[in-house]
């Protein structure tokens, strides 16, 4: 009886009291709080909540889960009420090892990764060859969060705790690894690419919460700078509603191989011919991302990308949408069109671009303007100029002189502290008061802390007396058949005004062109865009001009 009470025993504290313990802080790690891809969308860091205004807990994005909707014991997974935990990973019945499957039932990227160069290709990964899985590397202590440290990111210093050196401590004896070793991680030079989607239509994402990309990018291999080194880094493009998004991040590769890389192909002045690199010394640019109509396909860019400051504004990158129903899954290929070729919000997540010094020995002739600014505009509200204005990346920046012109010379009216050295985008604004009628002309002289400077685009506005941006209420209201709206400019700009109804949707364009600064009045006669007689209702009217943007209500009755 003993003997049995042993072991009964045994089996209560392996199979429950140990992998209790061994969890204790499984409450903190990324697999429990999922908080990554918060850290990457959320507006404090840049994301792209900025323009979807859709809060992470309202996405489905935390409940991400396993593609098989099973648990690795069969159990189903129950979307509504899912809450990660320890049976994500475990089947217990069956003991405490986790299958190589079951990682990548989440892990996506990871099975793009390995069917883009399976095992059987030459530059297929090295350590799967060797029989590596993925616990092989990450031990534990990483995935249960053993530590206790809660991490906002699996890119953040210490979420992933195993090191190339763990294994390769004794290296090699080569110039590669005498010149690089210390300034270049390893995956820089041995990962055989970058694997990454393009085109994410986040309506779908929305709707249903699961992926939908255009297709996947290979092929090349961005670089940036973490902590101190030359690393791996990747990018991704979203479209949302008409509005455009651009990540670039840190990255870890899973394709592995001993040769993946020579000195030409990063290094433009060894006898390399880089293909970014010889685009941005011609042009400025580099393309990342081009829409081939013919194939309905996004085609990225090939070889060694090296990310530099100005890179906001040097990607050249073409947007797609999807067309088809956002709630069906695969869907239709041919419905995918393009977008456009603006980006509306661009961030980068733990990493940096290359300094001059760097991109200099890489080859780069050209080397990014220290402050680069994406928008400049002035608008007039009364007799007040309000100037504004957007910088993608800045260096070295002390500030920026506003000088104004009305006669021969520019004067310096006004100055704005800069923010040294940033590398992500930063809005300026600066009001010149109690302006008498007239023509005005601004530039910007932004000013290096070493004195160097660079001047501004010139921009031009009107002050006209008594005047500032107003939209009226339409007069009559309610109204049929007709009503009329009455606005006013205080300065010549494009106008746009629009009909929506209550769901959001535009009817109806009355006025987009240039206006001359006064008062103006447009007339709506109750029919839409194609011509037909809206139903009754609740309608809307937006002014835009610049920007300077106002809505009223009306009512139509038939």
């Amino acid at each position: 009886m003993q003997k049995f009470t042993l072991v009964l025993t045994s089996i209560f504290v392996m199979g429950y009291i140990l992998p209790m313990l061994s969890q204790a802080n499984f409450s903190t790690s990324l697999h429990k709080t999922r908080e990554g891809k918060n850290d990457a969308y959320k507006t404090a860091n840049g994301g792209m909540e900025l323009i979807t205004n859709i809060p992470m807990d309202s996405l489905a994005c935390k409940k991400c889960h396993s593609t098989t909707e099973t648990y690795p014991n069969g159990d189903p997974i129950i979307s509504a009420t899912y809450a990660p935990s320890c049976n994500d990973c475990h089947n217990f019945a069956a003991g405490t090892t986790v299958a190589q499957q079951t990682c990548k039932n989440c892990h996506n990227r990871q099975v793009y990764e390995i069917t883009a160069y399976p095992d059987s290709l030459a530059n297929g990964d090295v350590h799967r060859k060797a029989g590596m899985t993925c616990v092989s590397c990450h031990k534990k202590a990483e995935l249960h969060g053993d530590d206790g440290i809660v991490y906002a990111s699996l890119k953040e210093n210490g979420a992933i705790q195993s090191e190339c050196m763990d294994c390769h401590s004794l290296l090699p004896t080569n110039s590669a690894h005498s010149t690089h070793s210390a300034t270049v991680d390893c995956a820089a030079c041995h990962a055989v690419s970058v694997l990454t989607c393009a085109g994410c239509h986040f309506e779908t994402v929305v709707a249903i919460g699961k992926n939908r990309a255009i297709n996947q990018i290979k092929g090349y291999r961005l670089l940036v700078k973490k902590n101190d080194k030359v690393h791996l880094g990747g990018f991704m493009t979203h479209s949302f509603q008409g509005k455009t998004n651009v990540i670039v991040s840190s990255y870890h590769s899973h394709v592995i191989a001993k040769n993946a890389t020579t000195c030409a192909s990063c290094h433009q002045n060894m006898g390399g011919t880089n293909v970014a690199i010889t685009e941005y010394n011609n042009t400025g640019r580099m393309t990342m991302t081009t829409w081939n109509p013919t194939t309905k396909k996004i085609v990225g860019p090939s070889g060694v990308v090296p990310l530099t400051s100005d890179w906001k504004t040097a990607f050249k990158l073409d947007y797609v949408t999807y067309t088809g129903d956002s709630t069906i899954l695969p869907g239709d290929p041919n419905l995918w069109v393009y977008l456009k070729s603006e980006t509306d919000n661009a961030h980068i997540f733990y990493c940096e671009p290359f300094d001059d010094a760097t991109l200099t020995k890489l080859g780069f002739t050209r080397l990014p303007v220290p402050v680069e600014l994406t928008a400049f505009i002035g608008s007039v509200s009364g007799s007040d100029v309000k100037l504004e204005w957007n910088t993608a990346t800045e260096l070295n920046n002390n500030g920026f002189e506003i000088q104004r012109k009305t006669n021969k010379d520019f004067a310096t009216v006004g100055f704005v502290k800069g923010n040294g050295t940033f590398t992500n985008s930063h809005e300026y604004t600066f009001v010149d008061k109690q302006l008498q009628p007239g023509s005005y002309s601004y530039r910007l002289k932004q000013i290096d802390f070493d004195g160097k400077y660079e001047f501004s685009k010139i921009i031009e506005v009107e002050v006209v007396n008594g005047l500032s941006y107003s939209l009226e209420q339409n007069y009559p209201n309610p109204f049929n058949p007709e009503t009329a709206i009455k606005y006013s400019i205080p300065q010549n700009r494009k106008v746009t005004v629009k009909i929506f109804n209550i769901t959001g949707n535009e009817i109806m364009t009355l006025v987009d062109k240039e206006m001359f600064a006064g008062s103006h009045e447009v007339k709506w006669n109750g029919k839409d865009n194609t011509g037909a007689i809206v139903t009754s209702g609740v309608y809307f009217v937006r002014l835009s001009s610049g920007n300077y943007v106002e809505t009223k209500k009306m009512m139509h009755l038939k």
